[in-house]
């Protein structure tokens, strides 16, 4: 058992549809960073800033923290942009934790995938498309793995990290 379990990706990857299926896979619970910000932000996210950002992101780092505190294992996380997935070894250095970040091999699969009807309607393709190219190319952090979402389907997709998990 991990205190915390990171799913990341650009848009458009699988990252709901996965942290969803491993939750219950796990029974456990999925911690979406977008809907604690959710909390202080305008429907529009027309009040948003860096500096608000980085407050609900300490506000995450507290929570997940105290989740750990309370004795909670396998919580899930997800919706963090990849310049915050770079700073979890050193913010959650005291949790035992798994990073999973999913990448789509393919420009078109992403694409099709970003126009296809989807709970987050993220529609900024090129910038997923960026996005998700600059996580294929970075080196991986400490204890995260890479996975090729392209071809999956999403159970297969947990079963590998499932499987991961094990180890």
């Amino acid at each position: 058992m991990k205190d915390l379990i990171v799913i990341a990706g650009a848009p458009g990857t699988g990252k709901t549809t996965i942290s969803n299926l491993l939750a219950r896979e796990l029974n456990s619970f999925v911690f979406d960073f977008g809907v604690l910000r959710q909390i202080h932000l305008d429907n529009d996210w027309s009040n948003w800033s860096e500096a608000e950002e980085q407050m609900a992101f300490e506000n995450l780092i507290f929570i997940l923290k105290n989740y750990k505190k309370h004795g909670h294992k396998n919580v899930i996380l997800n919706d963090l942009q990849d310049f915050r997935i770079l700073q979890i070894p050193d913010v959650l250095s005291d949790l035992n934790y798994m990073i999973f970040s999913l990448f789509v091999s393919k420009d078109e699969e992403l694409k099709r995938r970003l126009e296809e009807p989807r709970d987050s309607g993220y529609k900024r393709i090129q910038k997923a498309i960026e996005w998700n190219q600059a996580l294929m190319k970075r080196p991986v952090v400490k204890n995260e793995f890479k996975i090729d979402n392209t071809h999956n389907a999403p159970k297969e997709t947990v079963a590998q990290l499932l499987e991961l998990l094990r180890k």
